[in-house]
């Protein structure tokens, strides 16, 4: 076994992915910390934060056939993060990117050296995470790092009680910086949630990570372009679709919307090009499939079928919406602006989203300066991203 796991693992966030991953370490057999933050708590955890059980059920599709099941216990649910984090190796954070940065606040007090920290996804979190502990003076010792989605599609039931649809095919992973790379994914191959299911990839840079998560350019395009069908079936039903069964990969997904997410990737792929980075390759023909490349991605047997189910988004209060455009679209657009390069697609999503959700995502959107880049030019983006080390320009120019 790997040495970081003779430690119990921390797992921060109480939504379905991170009950998720307290449940599928607890049944494999590791001591697991679960943290969710005192405000939240009560409702997304509810029963568990008494009982310290969780049960995993789902067919959890995969090629491998592997499934595991069953009612965990969670040695530490707690809401104190000193409790959740002492003594503990490896630290994941499976929480929306709009909450990295109270979670991280909470986190860095507590850090110990030889801790890795794994974020899923990690949506530039990772940067968020080392210009916070710069700022924080943090001297602990940790390797960062993130992936470019989660490893499970899954939902919540009840407090407690999991459905996990699907376990994913491919993720695309990187440390902060690059150099760190090897360490990282030394600790996370063995971790349950890749049990033989999953390939991992090495990432360039965790900048071409967060640029290879699918969401932004398949939830945002296909949310926005069917928010009339989305809010119609929540008042009144349409399409025989009842109130709560509005699925965008089964009622938004058409050849139009497919060329609208088709010309977004192809601007994130200009926004790595520019800078010099690779990111995930994708075929347009794969875009006009039913699972468009989200299917690519968890690439499960009879993945027509298997994505359908997926509910949501239910209202503009989505994470479809209010995660991925001012997160994922908004880095994108930033990025851009500094490399110079025109994303009008992505602009005008992010344009749109603003009215739509009666938002400013231009202003309130997560920022370079928030992801520690703003004052970098290209070259300096590069070497800090890869070698961990930081020099700046006046001018970031």
């Amino acid at each position: 076994m790997n040495k970081i796991f003779e430690k119990p693992v921390a797992i921060l966030g109480g939504g379905a992915t991170a009950q998720t991953f307290a449940a599928d370490f607890a049944l494999a057999g590791h001591k697991v910390h679960l943290y969710e933050s005192p405000q939240f708590a009560e409702k997304s955890l509810g029963k568990v934060l008494k009982t310290h059980e969780i049960e995993l059920e789902g067919k959890q599709i995969n090629f491998k056939g592997f499934r595991r099941t069953g009612k965990a216990k969670i040695d530490v649910v707690t809401t104190k993060a000193s409790e959740a984090l002492g003594g503990t190796g490896l630290i994941v954070v499976s929480v929306p990117s709009i909450a990295h940065k109270p979670f991280f606040e909470k986190m860095i007090p507590y850090l110990e050296d030889e801790q890795i920290i794994s974020i899923f996804p990690d949506n530039f979190g990772s940067l968020i995470l080392k210009r916070m502990m710069e700022e924080k003076n943090s001297e602990a010792k940790v390797i960062v790092g993130g992936w470019s989605s989660q490893p499970y599609g899954t939902r919540v039931t009840e407090p407690g009680k999991l459905d996990c649809i699907m376990r994913i095919r491919t993720l695309l992973g990187d440390a902060l910086p690059s150099k760190d790379r090897d360490k990282f994914f030394e600790a996370l191959k063995e971790i349950p949630a890749f049990d033989g299911t999953t390939n991992l990839e090495k990432g360039d840079t965790v900048i071409g990570v967060g640029l290879s998560n699918p969401n932004p350019a398949v939830h945002t395009p296909g949310s926005i372009l069917n928010v009339g069908a989305m809010e119609v079936s929540e008042e009144e039903g349409i399409l025989g679709i009842p109130k709560g069964g509005y699925s965008m990969y089964k009622y938004g997904m058409c050849p139009s919307v497919a060329r609208t997410q088709l010309a977004f990737y192809h601007e994130e792929k200009e926004i790595a090009n520019a800078l010099g980075i690779k990111m995930v390759e994708y075929t347009d023909e794969q875009f006009f499939w039913k699972g468009s490349v989200m299917g690519i991605e968890y690439l499960a047997p009879f993945i027509d079928v298997v994505m359908p189910p997926i509910k949501g988004p239910l209202s503009v209060k989505d994470r479809y919406f209010t995660e991925d455009i001012p997160v994922g679209c908004n880095v994108r657009y930033q990025l851009a602006k500094k490399l110079k390069v025109e994303v009008p697609v992505i602009e005008s999503i992010i344009r749109l989203g603003s009215v739509i959700c009666e938002k400013d995502f231009f202003k309130e959107g997560r920022s370079l300066r928030e992801i520690g880049l703003e004052d970098l030019n290209k070259d300096q983006i590069l070497q800090y991203v890869r070698e961990g080390v930081r020099s700046r320009h006046p001018s970031g120019s």
